[in-house]
């Protein structure tokens, strides 16, 4: 009898912190709370298409223009449908006061041939490559579902060249 009354003691307490530790790997779903998660891409520079001058250069690692000033463009592809884009940096050489390098986002919004402008930033002059950073942008959400985001570079003036454009994003999982 006494042998009995011990089995059942360790078979209790096991019991016990199973039902107070709720159901394991293999047992129920539990919900779970979405996370806020934040990332951010490198669009190089070759990877900007022309679509206004033809006389540039792009050899991946820079884009520049060789004279007058040229337009260029690069899709975005995020690793998740839904993101809420939070900065815009460009990484760029500007040592003239009258060229510029300068970096919009877009939403095309395919299902009505339109699109949405939501943010800019533009080089100021320096002496050395820089970094230009803008956190105003609206609407900050793209949906891949509906929207196809863009970026569109202005290069005005064959003295200055675009190295990157870095875009901070965040996204539930």
């Amino acid at each position: 009898m006494a042998r009995t009354n011990r089995l059942w003691i360790p078979v209790l307490v096991g019991l016990l912190v199973a039902a107070l530790a709720g159901p394991t790997a293999g047992g129920a779903a539990t919900a779970v709370e979405p996370r806020i998660t934040t990332a951010s891409i490198m669009i190089p520079a070759g990877a900007f298409i022309p679509t206004e001058n033809s006389d540039y250069f792009n050899y991946g690692e820079y884009l520049a223009v060789a004279s007058g000033s040229g337009s260029f463009t690069a899709p975005l592809s995020f690793p998740v449908p839904i993101v809420n884009i939070k900065k815009i940096t460009a990484y760029a050489y500007d040592n003239s006061g009258g060229a510029s390098v300068c970096v919009s986002l877009y939403r095309a919004r395919p299902i009505d041939a339109s699109e949405d402008y939501t943010g800019q930033v533009c080089t100021v002059d320096a002496s050395a490559p820089q970094y230009a950073t803008t956190t105003v942008i609206d609407p900050r959400r793209a949906n891949t579902a509906f929207h196809a985001p863009y970026l569109w570079v202005v290069i005005s003036g064959p003295t200055v060249e675009l190295y990157g454009v870095k875009i901070n994003y965040s996204y539930q999982r």
